[in-house]
C-alpha cells in the first residue's frame, strides 16, 4: 500500500503512524507524502497534514527543500490543518535566512488575527520568537503584538504569550 492509498483509506492516528513508519524506513518516500499535502483535492491535503506535521516535528530537515512550496501553500490553504501543521513544523526548524522575513510576516499576521484558530496563533508566536533570535530588531514588535492580545486571549494564547514574552525579555537582557 502506498502513502496515497493509506491517506484515502482512513484519517486516524493509526494511519498517520503507518505513514510515518513507512517514511522513516525510506526517507525517499517523503516526497510522495508532500505530493499529497500539496494536492488540489481538499480532503487529500487535510489528511496529509497530520503526518507532515508529525514528521516535521521529528525530522524538520525533511521539510527544508519544500520551504518555498510551504509558503505558497499557506496562501491558498484549503483547510486549517494545512496551516496549523505547517506552522507547527516551523517551530522546530532553523528557518533559512532567505525565508525568515516572509515567514515572520506570515506568522506575525496570524498572531494579530483573532479569527485565526488558537493553535495557529500560538505556534506562530514560537516561530516569530525563534526568528527574532537571529533578527533581534523584530523582538520589540513581536512583544507589542503579543501584549496587545493578552487581555482578551484564550488560556492557550495567554500561556504561550507569557512564556514567549519572558523568553524575549531574557534574550534582550543578554544583549545589553
Amino acid at each position: 500500500m502506498n502513502i496515497r492509498q493509506i491517506i484515502v483509506s482512513s484519517h486516524s492516528r493509526t494511519s498517520t503512524n503507518k505513514i510515518i513508519a513507512l517514511i522513516e524506513q525510506d526517507f525517499g518516500k517523503f516526497s510522495e507524502l508532500m505530493t499529497c499535502f500539496f494536492d488540489r483535492e481538499y480532503r487529500m491535503c487535510q489528511r496529509a497534514a497530520w503526518p507532515v506535521g508529525d514528521l516535521g516535528v521529528k525530522h524538520p530537515e525533511l521539510l527544508q527543500p519544500y520551504m518555498s512550496e510551504l509558503i505558497h501553500n499557506l496562501k491558498s490553504a484549503k483547510h486549517d490543518a494545512i496551516i496549523r501543521n505547517t506552522i507547527r513544523t516551523w517551530q522546530f526548524m532553523n528557518i533559512p535566512e532567505d525565508y525568515q522575513g516572509e515567514i515572520f510576516d506570515i506568522c506575525f499576521n496570524y498572531i494579530n488575527d483573532p479569527k485565526i484558530p488558537i493553535a495557529i496563533r500560538v505556534f506562530s508566536m514560537t516561530v516569530c520568537a525563534n526568528i527574532s533570535k537571529e533578527l533581534p530588531e523584530l523582538k520589540e514588535e513581536l512583544a507589542l503584538a503579543i501584549e496587545a492580545h493578552l487581555e482578551y486571549g484564550s488560556a492557550g494564547f495567554k500561556s504561550r504569550g507569557l512564556k514567549t514574552l519572558k523568553a524575549l525579555r531574557k534574550q534582550n537582557s543578554k544583549v545589553i
